[in-house]
């Protein structure tokens, strides 16, 4: 089958005819629903590469409201459906929607604009995720230019100015992607997560920063305890002799795990520079309650 529609109408008869109609063009009808509120739940649960929705629904929620709670969770273009033949713009913009139909809708519109907002959707992806790889070559090649100070013989004071000034632009330039990329900057949709959740989003994110500094990254978690271990550091050649490019790990590690305002955690650092195949862990604990 070919992309994933969910269907959010009140009208069953409607809502049969589109499936039928979709389903003739190779969309995969994964659900109907006829309540904003049962439109949240499968839109969780199902995934879909495009919602059709209707504004007018049975019960408490209207379709606008619907979408609202839908994109605070995550990233699904949604294409509105309304007899409506006047709409209020300002609310469909907030949902950033791609556009809505009148009732009644020809075959060739409804598929017209299924293939544009599909198109459109993932164009748009796209873009960000270029956005978000070449922002991530900057921040590399920022890193790769302050890791020789902190290799050169300064002396520990120095030292820990240099520190201080790599957190400082660190955060900088780091925190507000960081907030953005992880949903951590909402905080209202944020906090309603349990811990486990919060803790999946900040690996994912961690993990692939670290890998496109050229590390190999590795999770592992047991209980109330996760480890980060980092493998093959591309920053030196001689990385076993210098423990200063563990230090920068661990600010990182330390900086960014800072920014999920997660309370009673510890973070240690058990780096093992000296052997033959360098590798550096960070053992993340919680206090058990």
């Amino acid at each position: 089958m070919g992309d994933g529609v969910l269907i959010v109408e009140d009208e069953a008869i409607t809502a049969l005819e589109m499936q039928k109609v979709l389903e003739s063009w190779n969309y995969d009808v994964l659900s109907i629903v006829h309540t904003g509120e049962d439109a949240i739940k499968e839109a969780i649960n199902s995934q879909p590469d495009l919602i059709l929705m209707d504004i007018i629904l049975k019960g408490k929620m209207d379709g606008v409201e619907a979408a609202q709670k839908i994109k605070e969770f995550m990233d699904i273009p949604i294409l509105y459906i309304t007899a409506l033949e006047s709409m209020d713009s300002n609310r469909l913009k907030n949902t950033k929607s791609m556009g809505y139909l009148v009732k009644p809708i020809s075959e060739g519109e409804l598929r017209h604009n299924i293939e544009i907002a599909i198109y459109n959707h993932r164009s748009t992806k796209k873009e960000i995720e270029d956005t978000k790889f070449n922002s991530l070559d900057d921040v590399q090649v920022f890193m790769q230019s302050i890791i020789p100070q902190l290799s050169s013989n300064l002396s520990i004071i120095n030292r820990g100015i240099i520190l201080g000034r790599f957190h400082r632009r660190f955060e900088k330039i780091m925190k507000p992607k960081f907030l953005r990329e992880t949903g951590v900057i909402n905080r209202s949709v944020f906090e309603t997560l349990p811990q486990n959740e919060k803790l999946d989003i900040y690996f994912s994110w961690i993990s692939k920063f670290l890998i496109n500094l050229g590390f190999q990254v590795k999770i592992r978690s047991e209980y109330n305890e996760y480890l980060i271990i980092l493998k093959k550091c591309s920053w030196c050649e001689k990385n076993n002799e210098n423990i200063f490019y563990c230090l920068i790990s661990q600010a990182i590690i330390k900086q960014t795990f800072s920014w999920m305002n997660i309370d009673e955690y510890f973070i240690e650092n058990k780096s093992n520079i000296k052997s033959s195949k360098p590798e550096c862990k960070y053992k993340i604990f919680f206090n058990s309650k």
